[in-house]
């Protein structure tokens, strides 16, 4: 009979050294260039919007309707590419499927360079919808495999930093070329993702649950700063531990599992199990809140926005700043996050942004009324206000959870499905908002994007567990037992 607490004990008793935190940090920022390319992807459709919007001197112009398509359809695609990922990760392994998700949309972004027409537009976005839902999933379960507990938090952070990179990237190039030299250059960021993640190990739990014992070792040597084997035994040790009462650990040099798991209906009834279906439910209301409270159904529409609040100036500009207030909440992120942890960031910045986003409200009301003047800083402060504080915890950590809350056993299929039911949640809003704003008007969206956010606080007050610094098998014995405890 194994005894856990000797191999927890044992694990939990090693120190790695800098080297370590290196090696982890070479492989996260690798993957992160999926991450750029993720968030370079989100913004593009603002900068196109923009400038073909009712611009008769473009080569071509697009309306209302056809913007609010290109705006929204980005997210439509994702949930097909989330459930490949699920697949794909299963049966080919976290490093394979991020490789193939630079595929589409180096193909994406050379038919927008490419474009004539409002069917181009669409075509190319539904590829880089279909190339970020393919990676999305393997990217954060990718993260969540080959970190230390103490290093989890601060690598997935910097992901979602390399994200609000990407946007940042693609609004200054913006504000130098025109959108078609932006979709080209573009095309350099999937073809150096490929090139780097060749060079980093597989996830060593993925290679055990494929008995592959041997390349598991390499891994972990690899990731814990290029070690002796003698010096990783311990962990090793555990996560074959963790796969064996996962039942996920497969045969010594075999590509295949024990148990039915690579069934495709075996792996969605691990959905009726509580272990997952409790994370899922919770992560679903996290995402729905995150994207409320940080005005993500609204961004490919944010000049519109900035407009009909008296920013009418300088919009390039302001779409920089913005960009860069967010990457500023997510350095802070990654540097409070040990301390902090996830859910007491979680719980401060969402009362942040929903206190803001009244206020913006209150604004728009006193200025439409003719109770004060149009003033600038006051509407840039309050949506700045909003991606500074979303970037610092609830823009961020929804996609952190993703990567820890669900079994070993069906992490790969449940990080796709939960990755793609987000993004379809995302198409939802976003091509609902003009509408929205269209019948409550923008000072009343504001409200009411406010008060689900309070709504939101109080459920993940009551039920958003602590999972900073705990080991994936804590975390999962948490969801399966329902335990009210939250730290």
């Amino acid at each position: 009979m194994v005894d856990e607490s000797k191999i927890v004990s044992e694990y939990t008793s090693i120190k790695y050294g800098w080297m370590a935190t290196l090696a982890q940090l070479l492989a996260t920022i690798a993957q992160s260039f999926l991450s750029i390319g993720l968030g370079m992807q989100l913004s593009i459709s603002a900068i196109v919007i923009r400038h073909l919007q009712g611009n008769t001197e473009s080569d071509f112009s697009i309306s209302l309707t056809e913007a609010s398509w290109y705006g929204s359809i980005l997210f439509i695609i994702h949930p097909f590419g989330c459930f490949l990922s699920g697949v794909l990760q299963g049966r080919f392994g976290k490093k394979y499927c991020m490789i193939f998700a630079n595929i589409p949309s180096t193909i994406g972004w050379t038919l927008l360079y490419l474009a004539q027409s409002s069917l181009f537009l669409y075509a190319s976005t539904l590829l880089m919808g279909f190339s970020i839902g393919v990676g999305a999933g393997a990217v954060h379960a990718y993260i969540g495999e080959i970190t230390e507990p103490r290093l989890r938090g601060a690598m997935a952070s910097l992901t979602n930093t390399a994200a609000l990179f990407g946007m940042l990237v693609s609004f200054t190039l913006s504000s130098f070329f025109d959108w078609r030299t932006v979709a080209l250059l573009s095309t350099l960021c999937p073809i150096i993702c490929i090139l780097l993640i060749i060079f980093i190990p597989e996830s060593p739990i993925w290679l055990i649950a494929k008995g592959k014992h041997e390349k598991a070792e390499k891994a972990i040597c690899w990731l814990r700063g290029w070690v002796d084997s003698e010096t990783v035994k311990p962990e090793l040790s555990n996560l074959l531990h963790y796969n064996n009462v996962s039942g996920t650990i497969g045969t010594q040099d075999s590509n295949v599992v024990t148990n039915d798991s690579k069934n495709l209906l075996s792996k969605l009834a691990q959905f009726k199990k509580p272990s997952v279906y409790r994370p899922m439910k919770l992560i679903m209301i996290y995402f729905f809140t995150s994207y409320i409270v940080n005005l993500t159904p609204g961004k490919p529409f944010i000049g519109k926005i900035m407009t009909e609040v008296g920013l009418r100036d300088h919009q390039s500009i302001c779409l920089i700043i913005f960009s860069v207030l967010q990457m500023i909440g997510s350095v802070i992120l990654i540097l409070t996050i040990r301390r902090f942890r996830k859910r007491f960031l979680t719980l401060v910045t969402i009362s942040i942004n929903s206190a803001l986003l009244l206020l913006f409200s209150v604004y728009i009301v006193a200025m439409k009324n003719n109770c004060i003047k149009s003033i600038q800083w006051i509407p840039l402060t309050l949506i700045g206000g909003i991606y500074l504080s979303g970037g610092s915890g609830v823009a961020c950590i929804p996609w952190m959870l993703i990567g820890e809350v669900f079994p070993n056993k069906s992490r790969g299929i449940a990080t796709g499905v939960c990755a793609g039911m987000a993004y379809l949640l995302l198409f939802a809003l976003t091509k609902s908002y003009l509408t929205v704003e269209m019948f409550l008007s923008i000072e009343y969206s504001m409200c009411l994007f406010g008060c689900i956010g309070i709504c939101g606080l109080i459920y993940l007050y009551f039920y958003l567990p602590e999972t900073e610094n705990k080991t994936l098998l804590e975390i999962e014995e948490f969801f399966t037992s329902n335990s009210k405890s939250r730290t």
